[in-house]
């Protein structure tokens, strides 16, 4: 199994399951691509006792598993068009404690993962405090953000901690970047084409753009290092382009929008003009 994180990381996952006094909640911290969320999905499948099952693994990844419950930003859009994560709210959380209530339905226990726990206001945090306080015998919380100083110190006390700390910049798949060279040049039936066949696996649609993400970031690095003038309106396009494939991987993450929409739209806006 390739895993997004390093051995000691997986170390301590195992032996986080394997104890009869395993806590019950965690907070993984580290910056995007540091493997947090990869480490989450790992422990949940390593306690639920599905390692080996895909179909378990898919349907806790796209968050439609009745056990695992998924806590996470709404994305929504500016009237510019630009799309931005709203705070956590209590109403949010009072709706995971209300699933949560009940017994598990297909596992034999009950799993709340909660992305960007940085975004939950002061009302959400302390209605959180309480689950965490009083958890149920088969709940387990598992929260992720970029530091644990961001949480409210109360909910980070009552956390196992485990940072991630990212050292070398990821690799791409190279035929992601022949597909990122392209899709600037395309004729729009050509790059409608692509998001039409894309689309229809949202994860690897993600696992593209990230891609490009990163290419993008390398290559807006070197030429930020070479700062010629001429390279000015090449480095402003490329933060645009970054800043529009970021808006496009939050959307497919986390709304409810079509994938292939998404992607038709993001397409049309990468180009040289």
């Amino acid at each position: 199994m390739n895993l997004a994180f390093d051995a000691r990381i997986k170390k301590y996952l195992d032996g986080f399951a394997g104890s009869p006094k395993r806590p019950q909640s965690y907070l993984f911290f580290g910056p995007e691509g540091s493997g947090k969320t990869e480490a989450a999905y790992y422990l949940i499948r390593k306690i639920a006792g599905k390692e080996k099952d895909a179909e378990f693994s898919r349907r806790i990844e796209e968050g439609i598993h009745p056990d695992v419950i998924l806590l996470a930003p709404e994305i929504v859009e500016s009237k510019s068009g630009l799309a931005r994560e709203r705070e956590i709210t209590i109403r949010e959380v009072r709706k995971i404690q209300a699933q949560i209530k009940y017994l598990p339905y297909e596992l034999e226990k009950k799993f709340c993962l909660i992305k960007k726990a940085e975004k939950l206001n002061l009302e959400a945090g302390n209605a959180l405090l309480k689950m965490l306080e009083e958890p149920t015998r088969k709940t387990f919380f598992i929260l992720l953000a970029t530091s644990a100083e961001s949480v409210l110190p109360t909910v980070v006390s009552r956390c196992a901690q485990l940072g991630f700390f990212q050292v070398n910049l990821p690799g791409w798949q190279e035929e992601n970047r022949d597909r990122l060279r392209k899709i600037f040049l395309e004729e729009i039936y050509e790059k409608f084409g692509w998001a039409e066949k894309i689309s229809k696996n949202s994860h690897e649609a993600k696992g593209v753009l990230v891609d490009w993400e990163i290419i993008m970031a390398d290559g807006l690095r070197k030429m930020a290092r070479i700062a010629k003038p001429k390279e000015r309106k090449m480095i402003e396009k490329t933060a645009e382009a970054l800043g529009k494939n970021r808006e496009a991987i939050n959307r497919i993450e986390y709304s409810s929008a079509n994938p292939r929409t998404i992607l038709e739209n993001l397409a049309l806006e990468l180009q040289w003009k």
